[in-house]
């Protein structure tokens, strides 16, 4: 008896780990164990309020599975404060050095002055919710196992996150690490699944006065 309450109550611990609408980021590597839970070397590349995208980039010299892979978004009107915009499925890959560009589900949603019509590369491609140039935004990547991947971060969370509006909305240039894959946030030139160019501006941190 008492061996059957340690196995159930290690199963309800493994489903509440797997709770992509609340999931656990503690990086305790008790996620959903799928073929993309070891995953490593994957990152958020370039990010566009104007054009609402998230770009993943493979790092790596190897095809990598996305399945479990997810991305988080800090929202403080959110329940909980953050939520799962993203979960890569069942076959989705990222090849050798290669590119994935996510977009927002904003786009096709006609109270958002979007496009119902609009044409998504798969609905495996698409973000819950939009992307601000003007608010202060904290994003995360993690892979299937609750190891954070990567982050882009534009602001301090203040009065909490997605609620501080004032940035300087550049709707020309994109949010881009530069040099591409590897290095720090600044604005550059938009290159949607390509290579990221030169950076043009520092990223503002503050909203301005």
């Amino acid at each position: 008896m008492k061996k059957f309450f340690v196995l159930a109550a290690s199963a309800a611990l493994a489903l509440v780990a797997c709770n992509k609408d609340n999931p656990t980021v503690d990086g305790s590597g008790t996620g959903n164990n799928k073929p993309g839970a070891t995953v490593s070397g994957v990152v958020l590349n370039e990010l566009s309020g104007a054009d609402k995208f998230i770009e993943l980039y493979n790092t790596t010299d190897k095809e990598i599975s996305l399945e479990g892979v997810y991305v988080v978004k800090y929202d403080s009107s959110k329940d909980g404060g953050k939520s799962t915009t993203w979960t890569g499925a069942k076959g989705m890959t990222i090849a050798a050095k290669g590119y994935v560009v996510l977009e927002s589900s904003d786009l096709a949603d006609p109270a958002e002055d979007g496009d119902p019509n609009y044409a998504y590369e798969s609905a495996n491609h698409v973000f819950k919710g939009g992307l601000s140039g003007k608010k202060n935004v904290f994003i995360e990547l993690y892979n299937a196992n609750d190891e954070k991947l990567s982050e882009f971060k534009r602001g301090e969370e203040g009065a909490g996150w997605n609620q501080v509006s004032g940035f300087n909305n550049d709707k020309k240039h994109t949010f881009s690490r530069v040099p591409n894959g590897t290095g720090d946030w600044a604005y550059a030139d938009p290159t949607k699944g390509k290579e990221n160019g030169a950076k043009v501006a520092d990223m503002e941190m503050e909203p301005e006065m």
